[in-house]
């Protein structure tokens, strides 16, 4: 009985071709053939020793492997499937979508209407997932029963790297799949709980994952202290602009020596096409910093850094915080990571940075209220910003407390 289905990218160089398979990352996603010479010509899915032509699009190659996984994966004899007939997306039933076709599409869609490349791969990752639970051929075949398989799916392969966070995964996935399912006439959602005409969603309200609502955090200023101790003089610099900008993590990573006006003492948040980079909600804002930290990051530019034309001090146009490429680093949370075990701490997950921006929130809601907050932090509704200042408001009501609780007298 044959099981598996497996992708390969077939590579041109120096007109001579070879088959590479496609690697997998920890998390099982397929992660695109990038050949040091040569290029893909295009992709193959191999069952039983033949191999099928699934495109030069690695999207349309992913969901033909997903479809052949599929069809093999319950087991079948051999010269089945070997048994292969070229796959046409003109072969489908008149008047039918093919789950398939409908997510190579959707997805397709998104890059032409130009969604931020983040966006795009969270509703890729989360289509991608459902069509591993899914055995059905066709959109209009999919029922609660797929729904609730995928949520089963999720909780026995999917990988959750902040512990206690599951449900906010899964509930994310559902929404991301829900949307695609809207668009082809199938709701996801039932308004309320009860089973009739008028509310058709295939899941009840109660259904959905229950999320826990966390009390915002911030770092107290001893933790702060132990970490930038134990930073060295790049991971400080980081860290500072992190405490004093208030900067999302994408914002950083595309942050350019540019972006800073040294006299003026601010910094701007600014859309940068050449990466094909938009900040959140498309707002550009700039930001006031402390002299001590625009000094420290105009130091920065006379140290030499590896960048991708080699070792030198940094131009105009140069990234601040790049990898060891000189490229965008998208794993830039690590550095934070790196000084957190130094100094013994736990913490992981983007949430961790996130903390420095609640803290850097906090900060100007105190001063200068929350208005002000919001402009800092870049947030259209004030209502998310006051999540950034219950942090500070509960730390002064504790405190409150504790010295309402334990009066101090002085003794003669």
């Amino acid at each position: 009985m044959i099981r598996r289905a497996k992708l390969y990218a077939r590579v041109s160089h120096n007109g001579i071709y070879s088959r590479v398979a496609v690697p997998f990352d920890r998390n099982g996603r397929p992660l695109e053939v990038k050949p040091r010479s040569g290029h893909v010509t295009t992709y193959q899915v191999r069952i039983a020793g033949k191999f099928i032509d699934a495109g030069s699009s690695f999207t349309m190659a992913v969901t033909r492997l997903l479809q052949e996984q599929a069809r093999v994966g319950d087991g079948v004899p051999r010269n089945e499937a070997a048994n292969i007939t070229t796959w046409k997306a003109d072969a489908v039933t008149p008047g039918r979508i093919r789950l398939v076709d409908a997510v190579t599409e959707f997805v397709n869609e998104l890059k032409t209407l130009d969604r931020k490349k983040y966006s795009v791969a969270m509703y890729e990752n989360a289509l991608r997932d459902f069509q591993k639970s899914c055995r059905k051929e066709f959109i209009d075949q999919i029922e609660r029963k797929d729904i609730l398989a995928f949520l089963q799916w999720m909780r026995e392969n999917q990988q959750v790297r902040v512990a206690g966070s599951e449900n906010r995964t899964y509930k994310n996935k559902l929404g991301y799949l829900g949307t695609f399912l809207a668009r082809h006439g199938v709701e996801l959602r039932k308004k309320g709980n009860g089973q009739g005409a008028n509310d058709p969603g295939l899941l009840y309200r109660s259904d959905l994952p229950k999320v826990i609502k966390k009390k915002p955090k911030k770092y107290d200023q001893n933790t702060i202290n132990v970490l930038l101790k134990k930073a060295d003089r790049d991971g400080r610099d980081y860290l500072e602009f992190l405490l004093w900008s208030g900067f999302r993590d994408e914002e950083v990573q595309y942050l350019q020596f540019s972006d800073f006006n040294f006299r003026a003492n601010t910094v701007m948040v600014q859309a940068k096409p050449q990466f094909g980079w938009k900040p959140k909600d498309y707002e550009e804002r700039e930001i006031t910093l402390p002299t001590p930290v625009v000094k420290r990051l105009k130091d920065r530019i006379a140290r030499a850094r590896q960048y991708s034309d080699g070792i030198r001090k940094a131009k105009e146009n140069d990234l601040v915080f790049p990898n060891s490429d000189g490229r965008p680093d998208s794993h830039l949370i690590y550095r934070l990571h790196s000084v957190a075990k130094k100094a013994k701490l736990n913490l992981v997950g983007k949430r961790a940075g996130h903390m420095f921006r609640k803290t850097a929130g906090s900060r100007v809601a105190k001063r200068d209220g929350l208005p002000a907050a919001m402009e800092f932090l870049g947030h259209s509704d004030i209502k998310t910003t006051a999540l950034y200042l219950a942090a500070f408001i509960s730390s002064q009501t504790e405190n409150r407390q504790s010295a309402h609780s334990f009066p101090t007298h002085r003794t003669s």
